[in-house]
């Protein structure tokens, strides 16, 4: 499936297809409290190369970067106010695993897998159907949440991203950040919860190879990651 060829309405149709998918799935959607043991130690960087001061992100603004592969993004926000700490949490298997919490000078930066846990919808290069709005939406009642437009699942990205309500029966995997306080700078370190990633790279296989390259979009993000708005990583930005 191409995306440059499909409208948001086919796009969503066919997410319906995959939801199948992930149904049939379900029963081996068993991951370790660390979704990724191997995972890289990344450099939050902007489009300069310069790394990214946590204190400068926009309160309540999207961003994107790729991590751990180079076809997988990730949502990174600053909320309005200093998120708990060390939240439990159950995975695909329900068992238990901790959300370390917020980061930056005023612990309200997080950062999560945007994958979505219901049917694999993502934020792509074309696409981005993960979004999170500090007001409520057509869709949600809830309000400083994370929406996925395809589907309608809700996640709380300042609860280690708990479903609020829809088909999604687990939270978004999250990323790990470490930051240093002295620089105000943040890196990507792993992720904790349930990834999604050999499902998603099985659903959007033909998608994925004609954007990456034949299996290049399996490479894992090296060095460091490019931070951008929502707007500059996605030709279109789905509302909901």
């Amino acid at each position: 499936m191409d995306r440059s060829n499909v409208d948001r309405r086919g796009f969503v149709k066919a997410c319906s297809a995959v939801a199948a998918l992930a149904a049939a799935s379900a029963g081996r959607l068993v991951q370790p409290a660390f979704a990724l043991a191997d995972a890289p130690r990344l450099k939050l960087v902007d489009k300069a190369g310069k790394p990214i001061k946590a204190s400068a992100l926009e309160v309540h603004a999207n961003y994107l970067f790729s991590y751990p592969y180079v076809s997988t993004p990730c949502l990174l926000l600053r909320l309005g106010a200093a998120t708990p700490r060390n939240v439990e949490r159950k995975d695909a298997k329900n068992a238990a695993y901790t959300w370390p919490g917020g980061v930056g000078r005023d612990g309200a930066v997080v950062a999560y897998s945007a994958i979505c846990t219901h049917a694999f919808s993502y934020d792509s290069k074309q696409t981005s159907f993960l979004t999170y709005s500090k007001a409520r939406t057509q869709v949600s009642s809830h309000s400083r949440a994370i929406t996925c437009c395809a589907h309608a699942s809700i996640f709380d990205p300042a609860a280690g991203a708990k479903v609020l309500s829809g088909p999604a029966a687990f939270p978004l995997a999250a990323v790990q950040l470490a930051y240093q306080a002295d620089s105000d700078e943040l890196s990507a370190t792993g992720l904790v919860g349930t990834a999604l990633f050999d499902q998603f790279f099985k659903a959007y296989r033909g998608e994925l190879n004609a954007q990456y390259g034949r299996g290049a979009y399996r490479a894992v993000v090296e060095g460091q990651t490019t931070v951008l708005p929502m707007r500059e990583f996605s030709k279109d930005v789905v509302q909901c």
